[in-house]
């Protein structure tokens, strides 16, 4: 039977099977990370702004501690999930459909987050420099921000040529992911058909950018306002450097 591949937007139709597909994330090991980092800065509770929030798994974790939420994700179908799962915490999470670029307040935090190298969606220098002066000018002063970033390391050693296919409810996806050595371009694109197949096939293409630390530390610089006071490894006090997979950035807002 011959299919027509349909293009869709980024998270359109991955959002419903995303948390399977994530299955192998330990949230509330991450979860515990972040915590630890806020409590050393003195932060235990307080208003909080989580940027690409996606289906709510970090936010959940913090409503039932306490703390009051604002979620932004560019995919509404990712927040969809969202309000779904956080049903029970609604009177302590607010979730709004934004551009992590886009230069909007959504009120004074004294925490913001950008998790699971989200940030890695800005392509190019520009957008990420937009997209971290955004989350800066949301912080109260002495407020503490933290994002990590995935590294070429971990593109080169985990992601490159990788592929799987797997069934969840009633969808069958393909992914294949690539690493391009000179653009430093993560690929993931996705092929989703739905059982019983149809003559469509959607696809997904998800593309990041991967930065160098010495580069997003040059930009969190010339945007001033705040300083770096760790660069981390994982989920580790261990400092980060271009042989670790994932690297956390911890802002303190001047």
């Amino acid at each position: 039977m011959d299919r027509t591949v349909k293009e869709v937007d980024n998270y359109e139709v991955v959002a419903s099977f995303y948390d399977y597909l994530m299955r192998h994330v330990q949230y509330r090991r991450w979860y515990r990370f972040v915590v630890n980092v806020l409590k050393r800065h003195n932060l235990h509770e307080g208003k909080l702004l989580e940027m690409a929030c996606g289906t709510g798994n970090m936010l959940m974790h913090f409503a039932k501690a306490g703390w009051q939420c604002v979620g932004v994700d560019k995919s509404q179908a990712m927040l969809n999930v969202a309000a779904a799962k956080l049903a029970d915490n609604k009177n302590r999470v607010e979730l709004i459909c934004g551009d992590m670029r886009d230069q909007r307040i959504y009120g004074n935090f004294s925490a913001v987050i950008c998790l699971y190298d989200s940030i890695n969606y800005c392509m190019g220098e520009s957008a990420l420099h937009d997209a971290l002066q955004n989350m800066i000018n949301n912080l109260d002063s002495g407020g503490v921000f933290i994002f990590d970033i995935c590294t070429i390391n971990n593109c080169r050693q985990n992601f490159h040529n990788y592929s799987e296919k797997e069934v969840f409810q009633n969808k069958e996806y393909t992914r294949k992911a690539t690493f391009d050595p000179f653009t430093h371009q993560q690929i993931n694109e996705f092929w989703i058909n739905t059982i019983p197949a149809e003559h469509v096939v959607l696809h997904e293409r998800h593309v990041q950018q991967i930065f160098r630390i010495s580069q997003v530390d040059e930009i969190v610089k010339d945007i001033g306002s705040c300083e770096i006071a760790g660069i981390y490894e994982n989920y580790t006090r261990r400092p980060g450097s271009e042989k670790s997979d994932r690297v956390h950035f911890i802002i303190i807002k001047s």
